[in-house]
C-alpha cells in the first residue's frame, strides 16, 4: 500500500473506559455488579466460573429472559471504595484480588476459576480495601 498524499479520517475509540456488550439472554445484571463474557463471547453476571473473562463493572440493568442486547460496561480499570474483601489486612496492599460472584462485595485474595479482577490499593479496616479493578486487557494479562 503507498503512502498517504491527503489527510484521512480515522475513527478511533480509547482502549478503555465504556464499552456495550450482547447479554447473554438468560442472565440478569445489575447496575453496579461485575461482569465479564462467557465462552460464547456473551456478557453475563461476573462468577467464578471456568471460562469467563472479566471485564468491569455494569452501567445498567437487564433481566434475565429478555430479547439480546447490549448495555454499557465501565471497563476503565476504575476504583472499587471501601470493598468487602475477605481476609483483607495491612498487608494485602499490592496482593491481586479475585471474585466470587457480581457482587463487588464478594472479594477474596484466594484463588479462583477465573483469574485476578483487580489489586488491593488501600487498606481500610479488616476485611475492608480500596480495590483496582483490571482492564480487560490486564484480567487477560495475569492469566
Amino acid at each position: 500500500m503507498a503512502a498517504l498524499t491527503a489527510s484521512v479520517t480515522i475513527q478511533t475509540r480509547a482502549r478503555a473506559g465504556r464499552d456495550a456488550y450482547i447479554v447473554d439472554g438468560s442472565t440478569t445484571i445489575y447496575s453496579g455488579g461485575l461482569v465479564g463474557v462467557n465462552t460464547a463471547g456473551h456478557l453475563v453476571a461476573w462468577a467464578d466460573t471456568s471460562g469467563h473473562e472479566f471485564l468491569g463493572l455494569a452501567l445498567g440493568n437487564i433481566a434475565g429472559g429478555e430479547t439480546a442486547e447490549d448495555i454499557p460496561i465501565d471497563t476503565s480499570g476504575c476504583i472499587i471504595e471501601s470493598a468487602a474483601v475477605a481476609s483483607g489486612v495491612q498487608a494485602s496492599v499490592g496482593e491481586l484480588i479475585y471474585g466470587a460472584s457480581s457482587n463487588v462485595d464478594d472479594m477474596a485474595l484466594s484463588a479462583s476459576n477465573t483469574g485476578p479482577i483487580g489489586i488491593g490499593i488501600r487498606f481500610i479496616s479488616a476485611g475492608v480495601m480500596d480495590v483496582q479493578l483490571f482492564t480487560p486487557t490486564e484480567h487477560l494479562a495475569t492469566n
